[in-house]
């Protein structure tokens, strides 16, 4: 067929091109960002559900922060409770001995001290403060060294429940993230097999339109 005013080949080879032309876009997107899906166009669906799991992933992040807190607030409750009990022991001591009261009156005044500045530091966390005791006499102190111990194993049953629970949580983040990812990053060996593709199919197209574009020249020879 020959025709000169409708070049049909010429707009063939530019059709082309211009598929070329966007899928090599597409792989040089893909391939300068790492993801797979840049935009809705790209995977209208799977942008939805990477987006999803992405939000899934953030709560699961924010709750192993609220854990690794807990695990600090029951770390400072422990400590100072620790250096409370010996604080009871060295006034029972004392008790027993005989005198001593001015020591004690030191003694019980730094126990509440260290108690309230551990409070304080635990609500820095968010945490639930614990319930101080009073050092005083010696009944009073053996007492309450049986709720320290008691409230020091409370402390660590949550530090221990904390570790477990960030464990699981991070098992979790760790297959969001992986899930994620299959959905929304970019395989780069395909990427990179599809942008060399496309760099020589864009090649022969711009090659192609320039013959296309030759042949009504081939019709003129006839009018000679």
């Amino acid at each position: 067929m020959s025709q000169i005013n409708t070049n049909t080949y010429s707009l063939n080879a530019q059709k082309n091109l211009a598929n070329n032309s966007r899928g090599l876009a597409s792989a040089l997107e893909r391939l300068s960002s790492g993801l797979r899906v840049n935009s809705a166009k790209d995977d209208a669906t799977g942008l939805a559900s990477g987006m999803k799991i992405d939000a899934s992933a953030r709560l699961t992040a924010v709750e192993i922060r609220q854990q690794s807190d807990t695990i600090s607030s029951a770390q400072i409750a422990d400590g100072a409770l620790s250096v409370v009990g010996d604080i009871m022991a060295r006034v029972i001591e004392l008790n027993k001995m005989g005198g001593g009261s001015a020591e004690i009156a030191k003694l019980t005044a730094q126990a509440s001290t260290i108690q309230s500045d551990a409070n304080a530091a635990i609500q820095t966390f968010g945490g639930t403060t614990f319930t101080t005791v009073a050092v005083a006499g010696t009944e009073t102190a053996a007492s309450a060294l049986t709720a320290v111990s008691s409230e020091r194993t409370n402390h660590g049953a949550t530090m221990n429940n904390a570790e477990f629970a960030i464990q699981a949580k991070r098992a979790a983040y760790e297959n969001q993230q992986a899930a994620r990812s299959r959905i929304m990053d970019a395989d780069f060996a395909e990427e990179t097999s599809r942008l060399s593709r496309f760099q020589v199919l864009q090649q022969a197209g711009t090659a192609m339109i320039a013959q296309a574009n030759a042949l009504p020249q081939n019709v003129l020879s006839l009018l000679r």
